[in-house]
């Protein structure tokens, strides 16, 4: 086997354990929200999720100059710059994720599929941007994707639910996320730019906690120590800080550039599948429904077309 080759499926294994562990964290999200909701009853949803947020992501940016210091080492004012652009979208995306989550009418394993979205949204959206149709497989993508969020919850008789309408809005932000980290990370180091946004997603999600209603009231001395008295909370901020986000973002800045992008996003559908399985194995509230595996197979079939379904490149003499 030769060394491409053999990093070829490293890479394939590693991405698939970064889709392990994105996965896992829908599941811990919602059981971390639902610790914070039992001890502090008197929050609000938006506070509760920039309040979860603001931990993970300043536990992260702590934790990565420890795990990677190469991020450290390579900083610079490219990186700080890139980093800024780069968490408003991440920010804003994680924040209305996490705040659809609070909805009790949204299961980790739909928000997880809702959230897949992006792998249609990102080349749409590049496509308002060049002015150019998107490739032939997005176009398909699009109704498959609306049907499969339409009825993933069942047939829509009052419209999709906040929380989803929420994740999907999600899914779009992510996408701008994309197109952006696409232009940051060849013009900054990927790790560097990895930290300066952790940093900044971490001063928006305190601004966030301070205009939510009901966020100022968690800085009290009583709330916070409720909140971190709470193991539920506790363990789950700690494994979406340590795992989904230094070891994964990591793994993947290391891997990803092994395989062919369209190789990857695909790899990148796995995330809902194993979020549904670690979902219904830990939660026993989580129901099985014809809806959500057909709602689940058109949002597959969605991005599998908008990254397989591509124009072959021309053939030169």
């Amino acid at each position: 086997m030769t060394d491409s080759a053999r990093n070829r499926r490293v890479a394939t294994i590693a991405l698939l354990g970064v889709c392990v562990f994105w996965g896992a964290t829908f599941t811990w999200m919602k059981t971390g929200l639902e610790g914070l909701r039992h001890v502090l009853p008197g929050a609000g949803m938006v506070a509760i999720g920039a309040f979860f947020l603001l931990v993970r992501f300043a536990l992260a940016a702590l934790l990565m100059p420890v795990l990677v210091p190469a991020s450290v080492r390579r900083l610079g004012r490219p990186a700080w710059a890139w980093g800024f652009w780069l968490s408003l979208p991440f920010a804003a995306g994680f924040l209305l994720q996490i705040v659809g989550l609070t909805q009790h009418d949204l299961p980790p394993s739909q928000s997880a599929f809702l959230t897949s979205l992006f792998v249609v949204a990102t080349p749409v959206l590049g496509a308002l941007v060049t002015r150019r149709l998107p490739p032939r497989g997005v176009m398909l993508g699009v109704p498959l994707a609306l049907c499969g969020a339409a009825f993933i919850q069942g047939p829509p008789e009052g419209g999709l639910s906040l929380g989803a309408w929420l994740t999907i809005g999600c899914a779009v932000v992510f996408g701008v996320h994309i197109l952006v980290t696409d232009v940051a990370t060849k013009r900054a180091d990927p790790m560097a730019v990895t930290l300066t946004m952790l940093v900044f997603s971490t001063v928006w999600m305190a601004l966030a906690l301070v205009v939510a209603p009901g966020g100022l009231a968690l800085l009290d001395a009583r709330e916070l120590g409720a909140a971190f008295a709470n193991t539920d909370f506790v363990y789950t901020v700690v494994l979406c800080a340590v795992l989904a986000t230094v070891v994964a973002v990591s793994v993947l800045n290391r891997w990803q550039k092994e395989l062919h992008p369209s190789r990857a996003a695909i790899i990148y559908t796995a995330e809902p599948v194993f979020a549904t399985l670690i979902s219904f194995a830990l939660s026993d509230r989580e129901r099985v429904s014809f809806w959500l595996f057909f709602g689940a197979a058109m949002i597959l079939a969605a991005n599998l077309a908008a990254e397989l379904i591509r124009p072959r490149p021309r053939s030169t003499p």
